[in-house]
């Protein structure tokens, strides 16, 4: 489809031709970006499509390092979650939290499916053997419209890689006041200047999901106040927001933001605007 589009404007449109799609900007919220494809074997295999490598790429896909399917210029992008979810619950603080530790999700029992994969890693797995009947681990398998009711009450939501990366409950779980809990190893997340991750979230290594239990009991005995105040800065809450229209310091606003210090350096490049 991406072909066609681009072929339609290589044929019918100057733009593109004169900068081979330098100056072009494509959002690719797949699994793993421009790769288009949910297996990560498959997508480097695949890598990202020839006539997308001069353009710039808003993705939801980052991780820190070199990634094939990251290698173009591009601006990682946090998964679109309806504006309204900010605003259609109590507010965070004064939320009463009774849960302590929440995932509401794909969790396989036997891991490697149909496709000779291990889903997730095993994490989900292994998350499920650990503490699925650890009271004070409410961790569901089955679909639910109202999870996010759930996430509203719970101090720490769990948000464990996929196929991918990133998940749209990163986001959610901020906005709701739950502490994210993020286990995928490399992962790189948006607007770092802005929503300083390290001050909202935790990070647990994929390989430490055994300590898990021990690591969310020392933050809550410790420093569970200073994060949840943080988690509720309206600053950062707006940041993760695609609001319509554009509201100042939200989600669209700061994508513009570090377009246009990318097209800033365009020039240098020897491209042209």
């Amino acid at each position: 489809m991406l072909a066609e589009a681009v072929g339609l404007v290589r044929a019918e449109m100057p733009y593109w031709n004169r900068s081979h799609g330098a100056d072009h900007v494509f959002v690719a919220s797949h699994d793993f970006g421009a790769c288009f494809h949910p297996m990560e074997d498959v997508a480097i295999a695949a890598g990202i499509p020839e006539f997308l490598k001069r353009s710039i790429l808003l993705q939801t896909f980052g991780v820190q390092g070199q990634h094939t399917c990251q290698e173009v210029e591009h601006v990682v992008i946090p998964p679109h979650v309806p504006p309204e979810v900010a605003s259609e619950l109590p507010e965070p603080e004064k939320a009463h939290r009774d849960i302590f530790a929440f995932f509401r999700g794909k969790m396989e029992v036997h891991p490697k499916n149909i496709t000779g994969h291990f889903y997730s890693k095993k994490v989900r797995t292994e998350l499920l053997q650990l503490y699925g009947r650890n009271r004070k681990f409410y961790l569901k398998r089955k679909q639910y419209d109202g999870y996010r009711s759930e996430m509203a009450r719970s101090l720490f939501c769990l948000c464990p890689l996929g196929w991918a990366p990133w998940s749209p409950r990163l986001v959610e779980s901020v906005l709701l006041g739950c502490i994210p809990v993020i286990i995928a190893d490399n992962i790189s997340l948006p607007f770092q200047d802005v929503l300083q991750w390290p001050d909202i979230s935790l990070q647990v290594a994929e390989r430490d999901v055994a300590r898990l239990e021990a690591v969310l009991d020392h933050v809550a005995a410790t420093n569970l106040t200073t994060i949840q105040r943080n988690l509720w800065d309206p600053v950062k809450r707006r940041a993760l927001v695609f609001n319509r229209p554009m509201e100042e310091g939200d989600a669209t606003w700061q994508v513009l933001k570090e377009l246009e210090a990318k097209l800033d350096r365009l020039p240098q490049q020897g491209r042209k605007r």
